[in-house]
């Protein structure tokens, strides 16, 4: 029984969502009341339990290791936080159990997800992430582009599910496997060795990997997310960077000592991720619409988790991982409180907020401190650690690439920033006020999580030892850290990298006025998003691309 409360981490959100359907039924309005509780509940069972990881088989078809406990601990924490702060921001409409309601699903779908130990169960919790996905993109019923942006993600996220338990079923077959265990199949499938990869395992791994592409939104099965970002801000950090869009990430991660001998898929991957983290990244420097360019970012993010897993730096692509959870739920819900506030998304109606909204600010700068890498950040370990993976790989035309998106990452985060809330106010924001304390306090107990969830750094590689034996992956103590990082070459390209993009943000009009006269083609093919989209577009989507960022979510 020692098990049991693994358990309650999957069931808890589920038996939350029951509850809170039974006081909608009953015509109670402790709907979002019972939501809070019970994902504060399932926060604290999480941590709690943290300790007892095992990295075994556990009871009730769990596999409790580091590689997937640590991703529900976040989506738990996070998820928490994401429930309080919506207290605040959404309100007490007519649909907002709904809302809750959905939450709490998508919690313990991807709880469930990550931690089961059959391949079978995780596709079907997979394919359940892919339908409150849809259900939070279409929630704001008033907003006539929700549903076919809701549409466009459940078509992507259902294309997703097949070619999951398409590669499930071929990986059986084409392994031997005895089971649909995850450990059977990886072992199975391991114990190959190239020349007798058969074609079906070789298949099967790479549809494995199209179903991350699509659900971490990877280049260019990503085209489904801009329009996602009519979901509310709350939903948004949600989707994106606590729950679902990890769940990509955690997929290659799983696979990968099974498939890293597949010919050719760690160079796939690898390539994948670098290219997603350039392409994305300049999407975000000339987004105008804060969500969108909070969208691209993601993609670049989980861009940089996916270049580690190819190059083999899993400990990388799960501390990056981690980290990345933090920061971009902390930018979402600040964003979220501007639109709350102003009731604009467009970047360009918005400046001066940091004096209206001085926590609101200190939050959303504190978040692009992570994001860009400043030292000490957590977002600055973890990156490195993935930078050093990459050279202590040999790869250098693709780490060239990642480094300069490094660059854009500085220049589109500190940009946002200085454009939303530095300056004099602007008319929309003149009649601005700090966001309630419900939304404060997730700002604020993020904010301290940002610089300092590396000090963790020790249990998390211990964990991930046990996870994936004969990986290289060592225990790390935060100090360990500090000199490995500090004292290594990444750092110097991160330091580089870093002071690059902030001369192009002090000078960014000269730079970006000359980006317009002397490369406009690039420009151009960045605000309409490399035309990406255009490869997926369906007759009745194509009026949406007129539309312009704006109007409250």
């Amino acid at each position: 029984m020692s098990d049991l409360p693994f358990l309650f981490v999957v069931l808890l959100p589920f038996l939350g969502a029951l509850l809170v359907s039974v006081s909608e039924a009953l015509g109670s309005r402790s709907g979002p009341f019972i939501a809070v509780g019970t994902g504060i509940a399932t926060a604290i069972v999480a941590v709690t339990v943290t300790p007892r990881v095992h990295g075994g088989q556990a009871a009730f078809g769990l596999v409790v290791d580091g590689l997937g406990f640590f991703v529900a601990l976040a989506s738990s924490v996070l998820g928490a936080l994401i429930l309080v702060y919506s207290l605040g921001y959404m309100g007490r409409g007519k649909e907002v159990t709904r809302y809750y309601l959905l939450v709490l699903l998508t919690i313990g779908s991807l709880n469930g997800l990550v931690l089961s130990g059959n391949t079978l169960v995780m596709a079907l919790f997979w394919t359940a992430c892919s339908f409150l996905t849809c259900e939070i993109v279409r929630f704001n019923r008033e907003n006539p582009d929700a549903p076919s942006c809701a549409k466009r993600a459940l078509q992507f996220g259902l294309s997703g599910d097949m070619l999951l338990f398409l590669g499930i079923g071929l990986l059986y077959y084409g392994s031997g496997a005895k089971g649909f265990g995850i450990r059977e199949i990886i072992g199975s499938v391991g114990s190959q060795s190239p020349p007798a990869t058969s074609q079906l395992t070789t298949a099967g791994a790479y549809a494995v990997l199209l179903a991350a592409m699509i659900r971490s939104a990877q280049v260019p099965l990503h085209v489904w997310l801009p329009g996602a970002m009519e979901a509310p801000s709350s939903g948004s950090a949600l989707l994106d960077a606590a729950t679902v869009m990890n769940a990509g990430v955690y997929l290659v991660m799983r696979f990968y000592p099974a498939f890293k001998s597949v010919p050719g898929w760690t160079g796939a991957v690898m390539w994948i991720g670098a290219f997603t983290i350039l392409i994305a990244a300049l999407m975000a420097m000339y987004a105008n619409d804060i969500k969108k360019m909070l969208a691209f970012s993601t993609m670049s993010q989980l861009g940089y988790m996916f270049f580690a897993v190819g190059t083999g730096s899993v400990l990388g692509a799960q501390f990056h991982l981690m980290s990345h959870a933090i920061f971009k739920t902390l930018l979402f819900l600040a964003a979220g409180s501007v639109i709350h506030a102003t009731g604009s998304r467009d970047m360009n109606r918005l400046s001066g907020a940091a004096g209206k909204m001085p926590v609101t600010g200190a939050g959303f700068l504190v978040g692009v401190m992570g994001l860009s890498g400043v030292p000490f950040m957590s977002g600055f370990f973890s990156k490195d650690m993935i930078l050093a993976g990459a050279l202590a790989s040999h790869q250098y035309a693709a780490l060239a690439i990642a480094g300069l998106g490094a660059v854009v990452t500085v220049v589109y985060s500190w940009s946002a920033y200085l454009k939303v809330f530095r300056g004099e106010p602007s008319q929309a924001v003149l009649k601005a006020h700090e966001a309630p304390l419900s939304m404060e306090i997730p700002l604020a107990v993020l904010s301290i999580l940002t610089p300092f969830f590396w000090l963790s750094i020790g249990m998390g590689t211990q964990e991930l030892h046990h996870s994936m034996p004969g990986m290289g992956i060592h225990e790390i103590s935060p100090l360990y850290l500090v000199e490995e990082t500090f004292g290594s070459a990444a750092f110097f390209i991160s330091l580089v990298a870093w002071l690059i993009g902030f001369v192009i943000v002090r000078k960014r009009s000269q730079v970006l006025g000359w980006m317009e006269s002397h490369a406009a083609g690039l420009v151009s093919a960045c605000r309409q998003g490399f035309y990406f989209d255009r490869l997926f577009a369906l007759p009745e989507e194509r009026p949406m691309r007129s539309r312009k960022g704006g109007g409250r979510k």
